[in-house]
Order: structure tokens, then C-alpha cells, then sequence
């Protein structure tokens, strides 16, 4: 495993594993998350780096796909939508992904 004190921090105390992944996609696609889209997209990011260079089950390797895609997608819909300097200002909590995102991201995860 990574080294922990590379992580991001995220309001989010789950462990990083698939079946949690299923849980923050299907609690954001309800509208049923009580923690920031900023903070889940933190948690992705650390999810990959705990398992960067270990081998995995299928489940967890297709989730790692997943979770990188949603890291990056967050990152380029920054890029795409703000400048830098709005994002320089702006609360990141704020910002909302289109909810049809991750309603795909949990199909495909689904597709194990």
C-alpha cells in the first residue's frame, strides 16, 4: 500500500474499498450525500493511490478504473468550466458534477 501521508483531505472517513465506492455513487445519484463532491473526488483520488502499485481482485482493479475517471473528469470539468481565476476564489465544495456522470459511473461499476 501507498504511504498515508500522501492523501488527500476528505470528510470522508470510508474505508477505500469497492463496495464503499458503490455506496458514495448511489448516495450522490439520490441526492442522499451528506459530504461535498469536492470531498468525494478527494476520496477517489486517494482510493487510486492506496492501491497504485498493488495487486488486486477484479472488483477492486475495475473500481480503481472508476475512481481515476472520476478524479480526472473532476479535474478537467474545473479546467473546462472556470478560470483559474474563479477557481482561485471560488468554494470548491460548491461545485456539482452533472448528476448523469455518476449515475453512469455507478452502472459501470455495476458491469463487474
Amino acid at each position: 500500500m501507498a504511504n498515508f501521508w500522501n492523501l488527500n483531505s476528505t470528510s470522508i472517513n470510508l474505508p477505500y474499498i469497492y463496495e464503499n465506492l458503490i455506496l458514495l455513487l448511489t448516495q450522490i445519484s439520490k441526492g442522499k450525500n451528506n459530504f461535498s463532491e469536492y470531498d468525494f473526488a478527494q476520496w477517489c483520488d486517494n482510493f487510486t493511490m492506496i492501491f497504485e502499485d498493488d495487486e488486486v481482485s477484479k472488483n477492486t482493479e475495475h473500481a480503481l478504473l472508476i475512481a481515476r475517471d472520476i478524479e480526472c473528469q473532476w479535474d478537467l470539468f474545473l479546467a473546462d468550466t472556470y478560470s483559474i481565476e474563479e477557481l482561485q476564489k471560488m468554494d470548491l465544495t460548491k461545485v456539482k458534477l452533472p448528476l448523469e456522470w455518476y449515475e453512469r459511473w455507478l452502472e459501470e461499476l455495476h458491469e463487474v
